[in-house]
């Protein structure tokens, strides 16, 4: 690019020289021609208007169709980029005309749409500091010409930017103009119109104005038979009917083309309308909302086949429900709550993000008919997130069920629950048995003994026998092509042996639970649970497996734990007791649906507090800490029998990990043991531990426990 270009010397204001470009040769070149580029402002400020009017703005237009014609674009959006702030440079309102053909040339002839959207935004920034005469004339003309010429599409799409700035600089004869883009033979510079009708729609005042400027666009789009309108219509439908309903006439409302874009036959589309679908339904009149929206709703819940759309509908539903009243809720928390039979994960989990509203909102003589079958149905799904879900969310229906429903059913469930192949699964069912027992204390011995024999295999049936028929007992499901689930929790009962007592051996030994040890999601981290047992398998073996299972942890209840040759298990013998006799019980983090959990795989806020609270306070009771409930009232004989089993974990078991959750365990508990036993029992053996152990970790954490129990 052979031109010669003015740059003000810093040595004098009155003295100019001329520097001549250099030609193109390589990257080096291009960028010391950028670096003049950049300096336009400066030399713009330093010329004067005057000079920058009949010198500098003819050198620029010569610059720009050189770059034209050598294809730079990288020039031709630096010099669009810095001709936005040009308008007061050159004179102001008066004088700022002289910049438009410049930039007109730059959207008529570039393909990049980059450069032709930067010569929009520095027009978009001119035209409002130009008289209305101006806009008028000049403006206008320049918008008809991109739009009747054969141009780039790129220059058309850009153009959308520039109605919604000149429709109030202009006339009316003149706004009546501002309509072709909508019929463009271009499917994205019709899709880019939607985002100026929003803009222009809320420019207007009048009601009349919108039903024959803005609606006709809105409709033309909305019936379009490209999907990437449809598309952006979804995206803004939101946008849109508020600007619609803002005239106060429910008639103007654009819930019709909601529903239409709901039933599209593209599915991107009906997820994008459906991800619109809450805030659509909060800006609609009310009259809307309840006889339309609501129905469609429920209905598209049951016949919607797209996983994808479906669980964004249960995501929009849940997210819907405080936002209307209980008496028109309850339908829709039906509808939702039958998603626990869907068959992907996803929209289980959605309904588990918000599973304590609904069951708050639902009748207290249908959680135990209807819900709780549901909840302990999917404890069998294969997806962990799912069975985290139905741990975390049956505490929720405990004050709703009889003592007897409990002992039965859900006691043994919960018991299965500490045996689950998934670290997060085990560790928040210590959780659910502490709320159980909070509610229900009378069942404590059964939970530390576990119910025999016989009682066992009767609450093994009938949970099984809940998975068996799950239409007899459970919610209907939600949709024709989504039924209950058949993905089920297995055992591979090859790899496992079961003692009289009741405990699970593995045929593989300590070393390979060693080796899962740091995968808290393994399924070989739990004795019995291994990848076979996760098997989309609807058969009675897998029902019997998942019987087996129930009936072993039921009959042997929390203190088999302590004895399983699996130490996972060991180590959640110690949380459930820690979690029972604890301070407090620690709160759960909130379920998420998409895994985006801050807290998940930490420790939780309510155990820090707890050691905290434990460690400031080494005697007596100590007080709930922060971010935990009240413990459970229980006889203090239970706890000296598992305190007693903590000290001999701690003494000689031969994992030390173990025996550091033992000693820590000890400290949790300490507020709630006798002071005779603390003399007789635990303080000798924290001191030989703190001698003699062959870990230099436990030794530590044994001194540390003695500080608490040191001064009793």
């Amino acid at each position: 690019m052979d031109q010669t270009l003015m740059e003000f010397h810093r040595g004098s204001r009155k003295t100019w020289r001329r520097r001549q470009v250099p030609s193109p040769c390589g990257k080096s070149c291009l960028q010391e021609k950028l670096r003049v580029f950049c300096s336009l402002p400066t030399i713009a400020a330093n010329l004067g208007p005057v000079d920058t009017r009949e010198r500098l703005i003819p050198t620029i237009a010569d610059l720009v169709s050189n770059a034209i014609d050598a294809g730079d674009d990288e020039v031709l959006l630096a010099i669009a980029q810095k001709l936005k702030g040009f308008a007061d440079l050159v004179g102001g309102k008066e004088q700022a005309a002289c910049l438009l053909p410049i930039l007109e040339k730059i959207i008529c002839c570039v393909e990049e749409i980059v450069v032709a959207q930067a010569a929009c935004d520095a027009l978009v920034e001119i035209i409002p500091k130009l008289p209305q005469e101006v806009v008028e004339e000049k403006c206008m003309g320049m918008i008809r010409r991109i739009l009747e010429e054969d141009f780039y599409y790129a220059s058309r799409k850009v153009t959308t930017k520039l109605i919604t700035t000149c429709y109030p600089l202009v006339s009316a004869k003149f706004q009546s103009d501002l309509k072709y883009l909508v019929s463009d033979n271009q499917r994205v510079v019709r899709a880019a119109c939607v985002g100026p009708l929003v803009e222009l729609g809320r420019m207007i005042t009048d009601g009349s104005e919108f039903d024959s400027s803005v609606r006709p666009c809105i409709d033309k789009l909305a019936s379009d038979t490209a999907r990437d309108s449809r598309r952006a219509m979804a995206s803004s439908i939101t946008n849109l009917q508020q600007v619609a309903c803002s005239f106060d006439n429910p008639s103007r409302s654009l819930h019709q083309i909601m529903i239409n874009l709901l039933e599209d036959n593209e599915v991107e589309t009906r997820r994008i309308a459906t991800s619109q679908f809450k805030e659509f339904c909060l800006v609609s009149p009310q009259s809307i909302l309840l006889t339309v929206l609501l129905p469609q709703l429920r209905e598209h819940l049951f016949v919607e086949q797209e996983e994808s759309v479906r669980a964004e509908l249960v995501r929009c539903a849940v997210a819907l429900l405080p936002s209307i009243r209980r008496e028109d809720s309850l339908p829709l928390v039906q509808h939702i709550l039958s998603f626990l039979n869907d068959s992907i994960a996803q929209s289980k989990q959605y309904v588990f993000q918000h599973f304590s509203e609904l069951v708050a909102l639902m009748p207290t003589n249908e959680v135990q008919l209807t819900l709780l079958p549901s909840l302990l149905r999917l404890w069998q799904d294969k997806n962990w997130r799912v069975r985290l879900g139905v741990v975390q969310s049956v505490p929720c229906l405990y004050p709703s069920l009889p003592e007897s429903c409990v002992r039965d059913i859900v006691l043994p469930a919960n018991l299965a629950w500490l045996r689950d192949p998934s670290w997060y699964v085990r560790e928040c069912a210590c959780r659910s048995l502490a709320r159980l027992l909070r509610v229900f204390p009378s069942l404590c011995k059964e939970v530390l003994n576990g119910v025999g024999q016989k009682a066992a295999a009767a609450a093994a049936a009938a949970v099984a026998g809940q998975s068996q028929v799950p239409n007899a007992t459970s919610l209907t499901p939600a949709a024709s092509g989504a039924g209950a689930s058949s993905s089920t929790l297995t055992l591979n009962n090859s790899t496992t042996n079961t003692t009289p007592a009741g405990n699970p051996t593995s045929l593989s030994g300590q070393s390979q639970s060693i080796a899962d040890a740091n995968n808290p999601s393994s399924p070989n981290s739990v004795t019995g649970l291994t990848n076979s047992s996760f098997s989309v398998n609807a058969s009675n073996s897998a029902l019997n497996s998942i019987n087996a299972l129930t009936a072993q942890a039921a009959a042997g209840g929390l203190k088999a734990l302590a004895t399983d040759s699996n130490y996972h298990l060991r180590q959640i013998y110690i949380t459930a007791v820690q979690t029972i006799w604890g301070p407090g019980i620690p709160d759960e983090s909130p379920y998420s649906a998409t895994g985006e959990n801050p807290d998940m795989g930490i420790c939780l806020p309510g155990v820090r507090n707890a050691y905290n609270a434990v460690s400031s306070k080494p005697t007596g009771p100590v007080s709930v800490p922060e971010c935990c409930q009240p413990p459970p009232q229980l006889p203090g004989t239970h706890l000296s029998t598992c305190a007693s089993q903590l000290l001999r974990l701690a003494a000689d078991d031969v994992v030390a990990n173990v025996r550091i959750c033992s000693v820590q365990a000890l400290q949790l508990v300490s507020g709630g043991l006798d002071k005779k036993f603390i003399q007789k029992e635990v303080v000798p053996v924290l001191k030989k531990i703190s001698e003699s152990d062959s870990d230099a970790d436990v030794r530590f954490y044994a001194l540390e426990s003695m500080t608490v129990f040191g001064s009793v």
